[in-house]
Order: C-alpha cells, then sequence, then structure tokens
C-alpha cells in the first residue's frame, strides 16, 4: 500500500486542524479569549507542518488577529477580511494564495465556536507547561555552566510567570503606546467604530455608541423607545453585527411581529394575510446575512445585571457572540440591591450597564421614560428624564423622542447628551407606524423638502 500521498497524522492535540481553527475563530471575535489567552499565543504556535491544508491561511490570519488584540485590545472581528487582504497586499502574496486565503476565512466564518472556556483552558495549561520546561531547561544549562546567578533565577522565574499569566496588574504604559494610539485613532476614522443608525439626518449629525459604550433613548409613554431599539436592532445585523435583545416590557411574539414587519416591509396588521410574501422576503433576507439576533423574553421579572451576564456567557457557549446589547428598558432591569431612594437603584442598574458593555466589548442600549406631562413637547432636555437626570451623565450618549411639527406621528430626535459628539442638535423624522418603521425616508425626504425655508 503506497503511503505516498498520505497526509501525515500529527502526534500532538495542538497540532489537529480542527482544534486549530475553532482557536483561530476565537481570536478572531471573542474578547475574553483574547483576554485570556493571547498573551501565551505567537503565530509560530501556528507554523504550518508539512501536510496541514489550511496551515498557511490559518498561520496569517491568526497573525493577523494577534497584532491587531496587541494594538487595540480588542478582537479583529468584522475587519477581519479587509485587514487580511490589506496585508496580502502589502506582501505581495500571490493571487492563488490570496484566493485560498478568501476561502479559508469564508471557512472560519462557519466554524463553531462552544465552550470557548474550555479551549482557553486547554491552551493556557498546554503552553504553560512549554514555557515551564522552557525555563527550566535553561536554568539547568546554566547552572551546569555555573552561570546561574541569583539575578538570572529571578528573572528566569518572572519573566516566566509573566508570559503564562499575562500583564496581571492590568497597566498599559501611557509613554511608550504613542504608535498604539496613532494607530487606533486612524483605525476608528477609517472603520467606523460606532455603527450606522441607517437614520439619514441622526446619521449626519453624530456618530452613535460604538463598542464599550453605552447609549440610551428617552421618549414618553408609547412614543417609539422599542421601535428606535428594534430599527437600530435590523440595522446593526445588516452590518454584519450580531443583537442579543432582552424585552422586559413587551412579550416575545409582539417584538418578532414588529421584526417581521421591519424586515419584510408588510403591514404589521397584514402579517397574517401574507405568509408566502413573508417567507419569500424573509429567506432573503436571511440569505444576505451571517449574523443573527437572539431575542430573549424577560417579562416574567427577574432579570438582573447578574442575569444578563449570565445570558450573554450562556450565548456565548453556544457559539453566539453578542457584538450588540439591547434591553427594552432600564426601569424593569432589578437592583442587585433594594435602595431606599429610586435613584441609587437606578445608579447600580447604570453601572452594571457600563461594566458588562466594557467587559464583552459590547454596543450597549437601553431605553428610559420621561416625566408626565411630555408627550407634547418636541425637545426633550434631560431634566425632562423620569426619577433622576443622573442616568444621562452614566451613558455616552441620549437621544430623546420628542414631538415633530411635520406630521401628526413625526418624532424629533434630540441629542440631549453627547460624551463624545455634539450635543443638544435634533432633527426631524416621519415614521411609518403601519410597518413598525421608526424612519421612513421616503416620507421623511418629502417632508424635509415640503419645510424647508425659502429664505435659507
Amino acid at each position: 500500500m503506497s503511503v505516498t500521498n498520505q497526509k501525515p497524522k500529527n502526534e500532538r492535540w495542538w497540532d489537529d486542524e480542527d482544534f486549530q481553527d475553532r482557536l483561530a475563530s476565537l481570536l478572531i471575535k471573542d474578547p475574553l479569549v483574547l483576554k485570556n489567552c493571547a498573551h501565551v499565543l505567537s503565530p509560530e504556535d501556528f507554523r504550518p507542518l508539512t501536510g496541514m491544508y489550511n496551515g498557511r491561511e490559518r498561520w496569517i490570519v491568526v497573525e493577523r488577529a494577534l497584532e491587531h488584540y496587541e494594538k487595540y485590545h480588542e478582537p479583529l472581528g468584522n475587519l477581519l477580511r479587509s485587514d487580511v487582504l490589506e496585508y496580502a497586499s502589502n506582501i505581495h502574496l500571490a493571487a492563488n494564495q490570496v484566493v485560498a486565503l478568501k476561502e479559508y476565512i469564508d471557512t472560519l466564518n462557519k466554524v463553531k465556536t462552544a465552550s470557548p472556556d474550555a479551549v482557553v483552558e486547554k491552551v493556557v495549561r498546554f503552553k504553560s507547561q512549554i514555557m515551564k520546561a522552557a525555563a527550566l531547561q535553561e536554568m539547568h544549562d546554566l547552572q551546569l555552566t555555573g552561570n546561574l546567578t541569583d539575578e538570572k533565577w529571578k528573572e528566569l522565574t518572572d519573566s516566566g510567570m509573566k508570559a503564562v499569566n499575562g500583564n496581571t496588574n492590568g497597566t498599559i504604559s501611557y509613554k511608550d503606546t504613542v504608535e498604539d494610539r496613532i494607530a487606533r485613532r486612524k483605525l476608528d476614522a477609517k472603520s467606523a467604530r460606532a455603527p450606522w443608525s441607517f437614520i439619514d439626518p441622526l446619521d449626519s449629525m453624530v456618530t452613535l455608541a460604538g463598542r464599550q459604550q453605552l447609549g440610551l433613548v428617552v421618549a414618553p409613554y408609547k412614543r417609539g423607545k422599542s421601535l428606535f431599539l428594534l430599527w437600530l436592532a435590523n440595522a446593526y445585523v445588516l452590518q454584519k453585527l450580531n443583537v442579543l435583545y432582552i424585552t422586559l416590557e413587551d412579550p416575545r411574539s409582539v417584538v418578532e411581529d414588529r421584526l417581521d414587519a421591519i424586515i419584510t416591509n408588510v403591514p404589521i396588521k397584514a402579517l397574517n394575510a401574507y405568509p408566502s410574501t413573508i417567507k419569500k422576503r424573509f429567506a432573503r433576507f436571511k440569505k444576505m446575512l451571517k449574523t443573527n439576533i437572539e431575542i430573549y423574553d424577560g417579562t416574567e421579572g427577574g432579570v438582573t445585571i447578574a442575569k444578563v451576564e449570565q445570558l450573554i456567557l450562556s450565548k456565548r457557549d453556544e457559539g453566539f457572540m453578542p457584538d450588540a446589547l439591547m434591553i427594552d428598558y432600564d426601569e424593569e432591569i432589578e437592583p442587585s440591591r433594594k435602595f431606599k431612594d429610586k435613584r441609587f437603584e437606578l445608579d447600580d442598574v447604570y453601572r452594571g450597564l457600563r461594566r458588562l458593555t466594557s467587559k464583552y466589548n459590547l454596543i450597549g442600549w437601553t431605553a428610559a421614560q420621561t416625566q408626565r406631562e411630555t408627550r407634547n413637547m418636541k425637545i426633550l432636555s434631560g431634566d425632562k428624564v423620569a426619577e433622576d437626570i443622573g442616568k444621562m451623565k452614566k451613558v455616552t450618549v441620549a437621544l430623546t423622542l420628542g414631538k415633530g411639527d411635520w406630521t401628526d406621528n413625526s418624532y424629533y430626535i434630540w441629542v440631549a447628551a453627547h460624551k463624545n459628539d455634539k450635543m443638544e442638535i435634533g432633527c426631524e423624522i416621519v415614521p411609518d407606524l403601519d410597518r413598525m418603521l421608526i424612519y421612513d425616508r421616503e416620507a421623511t425626504r418629502r417632508e424635509m423638502k415640503a419645510h424647508l425655508d425659502p429664505n435659507v
């Protein structure tokens, strides 16, 4: 029997291609995996063995993912394809190798990444054993030659522990990282770090919440808070972001019907009358997407920040890593403990939400209600938020939905607070409430044209 063309068997489990693909996929998109094991990894760990099918492509992808994380402290994520192809162009990679890279990226997008913590534990344990063995060997060699001084012993011990445990104090040298900051700002400008809302007048005024930031939409009762969050959820998934949508007020069936109306453009009251149209349009929508919206119905109560974190980790274990977290709405989130003052409970909730967005590299959004007797107000400033104006100070961007002038149901979006962009500016939009659209582009353009000041 000839064995000339047989693929060589790898002796170590580390060299298993399925395992390496799974690890590569996690290094691209999971911030916790990167935080816990990037410090023990290098591209050389993925240097291809003879006979590896995707060896060189995997090596390049992991190199880009690790370098990106080292510079920007966040996953490469949706920038993977553009970053890798730019790198391939810079090193003048042959055309057939570029094709192979594209195919491998497509393959990685299909890799299941369930139970990431188990993968991390396996990686860290394996790499720790290798590093300890290397340090012991160097100590042994130095001892044999009489060169193992106390200083060298401490140096090897300290460097070995740092290699295994990473930068345990969590600090970054400001003085020595100016190049990283310049590269980060260049990346921010290039990649539009905060995703679009797809509400044209709003996007032309300001950027909204980005990674590790929290956004807030505020409006009177039944004024469109939920529709705004659902519109954003759809906009984000169209921009290749995974969305975890937690509904605490409306049951899941209502949320699903609204999303179906938004996506298929079928009026919500007519959904039951056009099942074939919905199937056809939704199939087209689904075919376009590689990301998803996961809906959690928390209307029965008991949803705390700890519960939300548990849900994030549960979905992560299933292979669904959220990019955006949306919670409708804030007063339905239970604080970790009871306070005498409602204001302190909201402090606790918003502090927890900010921690989650930072820890899991998420774009966060929630909604809040205004005070009574604000339904007919056009501009809703921060002091009109029910209970506590302090929540405006706790978020990156806060938008309010006032009553517009153009039509009976138009909205006036007011940027009530913004830490990183302009604030106290606004724009008017017209919705299509039959189709659950917070923004009807054509209707808004018509009204905008009709209300243009001829003297301007």
